[in-house]
């Protein structure tokens, strides 16, 4: 049985260094002590541009030269994304651009010549058509979706046929559909031993051949600190076969293809949020009024700043917008279950700084409405603080 997982290691720009620590010791040294001991392991990995700038600049270089050294192994395939983890459906085109740009160029930084990434990893997986356009002219290979972008439901991914997007005439691009349900095991603790995770696959009738799961890295050891354990335990098995996403592709027979067209969705949007036309819940949904100041507010902010080319401040108003643009803001207000005042702060601290050296450029009613959002945003928070 040939098992191909991807893992998504990120942490968002700004995060504090003793969070940084605490993964790297519990979570990122403990998956690539794995990998260094046992070469049949494999994995496809996702790391952000801004966790790998925020490695170098902590102190933990360590890791950054360890998953070079296996990527050289052939036991880690890296991937290609969006530098600083923005929802790319919410961005326009020359932004998706950029932020995928940012992320080969900071990246082949630290990686060199084994940067070469062949699959792409959309934050969150969050789908739109416009961006996968721009992830092939890119020329990516593939890129990995959760399975309820086949059909806006579950079980219905086939993992035995190769998946293509119906959106291009002369340009391939194949679709690794993630067991939404075989992933999930990685997160919580109901997985506690290998016999559940083979029950769990035996169950979803799936299972074959090819077991396919991709999830954020950090559940192994930070979030559960056993599961990095029965993650071990699982590879190792001898009914297990570890092996990346290109080599999953390679796999499969070129007679057994379909091509589709992925709905709007994320792999944290459910059933009932299709039905409701929610795609994207925990970072635009109509009844968040937080996310509804976020979502003017970015548009307000990307206006001023391109329209302020020739400003003095605008290199540094432009890399600090690269960075406003993260998720973890909204993800952090969707109260669904979690809610992160300080993150959705940091955020509004982001474009609060950008309005300031920008503003002089704005019109008073713009003015007015910036700071406006601002203060809502923060008032939402209930922080006792004011943003600078």
């Amino acid at each position: 049985m040939y098992w191909a997982n991807l893992l998504h290691i990120y942490q968002p720009p700004g995060q504090k260094k003793k969070i940084i620590d605490e993964v790297v010791f519990e979570s990122y040294n403990r998956i690539l002590n794995i990998l260094e001991s046992c070469q049949k392991i494999k994995i496809s990995l996702n790391i952000c541009a801004s966790l790998t700038e925020q490695l170098s600049a902590s102190g933990h270089q360590d890791i950054i030269i360890r998953i070079k050294k296996l990527a050289e192994n052939g036991q880690i395939e890296l991937t290609g994304s969006a530098a600083y983890h923005p929802i790319l459906p919410f961005l326009p085109k020359k932004e998706i651009i950029r932020q995928i740009d940012l992320n080969e160029k900071i990246n082949k930084k630290y990686f060199g010549a084994v940067w070469r990434p062949q699959g792409f990893f959309l934050p969150e997986m969050a789908y739109s058509k416009r961006a996968a356009k721009v992830i092939r002219q890119k020329g990516y290979q593939w890129i990995a979706l959760d399975e309820i972008a086949y059909q806006g439901n579950f079980g219905k991914v086939s993992f035995d046929k190769i998946y293509k997007l119906k959106i291009f005439l002369n340009k391939e691009i194949k679709i690794v559909f993630r067991n939404r349900g075989l992933s999930a095991t990685f997160f919580g603790d109901w997985l506690d031993s290998v016999d559940k995770f083979f029950s769990a696959a035996g169950r979803n009738g799936r299972k074959n051949k090819f077991l396919i799961t991709a999830f954020d890295g950090e559940n192994l050891g930070h979030h559960q600190n056993y599961l990095i354990d029965i993650w071990k335990e699982i590879a190792l098995d001898s009914r297990i076969v570890m092996i990346n996403y290109s080599q999953y592709l390679g796999l499969l027979k070129t007679g057994q293809t379909e091509k589709v067209s992925p709905l709007k969705s994320s792999w944290a949007t459910e059933l009932m949020d299709i039905k409701n036309n929610n795609f994207y819940p925990l970072w635009s949904d109509p009844k968040n009024q937080i996310h509804k100041n976020f979502k003017q507010l970015t548009k307000l902010i990307l206006k001023l700043v391109y329209q302020s080319v020739k400003d003095n401040n605008y290199v540094e108003a432009r890399e600090t917008l690269d960075k406003a643009l993260f998720s973890d803001p909204c993800w952090w207000a969707s109260n669904r279950p979690w809610w992160g005042p300080s993150m959705i702060f940091l955020g509004a601290e982001y474009f609060s700084k950008i309005f300031k050296l920008l503003e002089k450029n704005l019109k008073s009613d713009k003015k007015k409405k910036i700071k406006f959002l601002l203060k809502e945003i923060l008032k939402a928070t209930e922080i006792k603080k004011t943003i600078k």
